[in-house]
């Protein structure tokens, strides 16, 4: 008699033993298995960056990556990160607003930096953390800031998976901004990023800008919430549709005559290449 994939002999002499698995069975298992996998460092490429907020990735020792951030009043923003060492990497970035336009154009104060180090790689069980400065926020700078606070000091910690379905991956960080003098809190920020195909990926973020909410801040506290689309339109290339501010969070009425709170769409241009 058999009872499941055991074999059982006659009841005057049991001798028990294992089947051997059909072929239709082991691959179905298989599959279930592989449906929804940790994915290990290395085997999918991790955004660096979110929209505003960074990741825990890194840019590849021997890499760098250029980033081209168009934005209304005629703002342009550049970056540019280098992976230094495999778990070390710097940048540098610049920009202003009135770039694009007639008007004369009003470049940010200096030259902003940003290095990350990873402390944990990220494995099955564990993310990834990385811990970071940076000193480039986003948007018009108005009286001593950046629309968009820089995020300073800062940790992040970032967790991606992949299946049949494409990659996706969950991002969280803590910061303390360099920019103080309206709103000294700690803050922090989520989000995520999908794959869709080979070539489009969505990817969303919200600031809890619980550093920028007091009564002389620019937020008026419903936090910053990001999205965009990401088309990877040739190799080392992807082009970004980003809407930002979809919360409106600010000052309805320009109490300090700082940025229009309402949302934005811009463009970003990423480039990834080797040395």
């Amino acid at each position: 008699m058999r009872i499941g994939d055991w074999c059982v002999s006659t009841p005057t002499r049991v001798v028990i033993r294992r089947c051997l698995w059909s072929g239709g069975l082991a691959r179905g298992l298989l599959a279930v298995a592989a449906a929804c996998l940790p994915a290990t460092a290395g085997e999918v490429p991790e955004p660096t960056r979110l929209v505003d907020s960074p990741t825990a990735g890194l840019i590849e020792k021997g890499r760098f990556g250029l980033n081209l951030r168009l934005f209304p009043r005629g703002g342009v923003l550049g970056q540019i990160d280098a992976g230094v060492l495999k778990r070390l990497s710097i940048g540098l970035s610049y920009g202003g607003v009135d770039v694009i336009g007639d008007d004369s154009i009003d470049w940010y104060p200096r030259v902003e930096v940003a290095a990350r180090y990873r402390v944990i790689e990220e494995s099955e069980a564990m993310p990834a953390l990385t811990v970071g400065y940076e000193t480039q926020g986003y948007g018009v700078y108005h009286n001593g800031r950046y629309q968009f606070k820089s995020k300073g000091a800062f940790a992040a910690l970032s967790k991606n998976y992949t299946s049949s379905m494409g990659q996706f991956g969950v991002h969280g960080g803590v910061n303390m901004s360099r920019e103080v003098e309206d709103d000294n809190d700690l803050s922090g920020w989520v989000g995520a990023d999908k794959s869709i195909n080979e070539e489009l990926a969505l990817v969303a973020e919200y600031d809890f800008a619980l550093n920028d909410n007091d009564s002389d801040s620019i937020g008026s506290g419903k936090g910053f919430l990001n999205a965009s689309v990401y088309w990877a339109a040739v190799p080392n290339v992807s082009i970004g549709l980003v809407l930002k501010n979809i919360l409106k969070n600010g000052a309805e009425d320009d109490l300090f005559g700082g940025p229009d709170p309402d949302m934005t769409r811009e463009i970003s241009i990423r480039y990834t290449e080797e040395f």
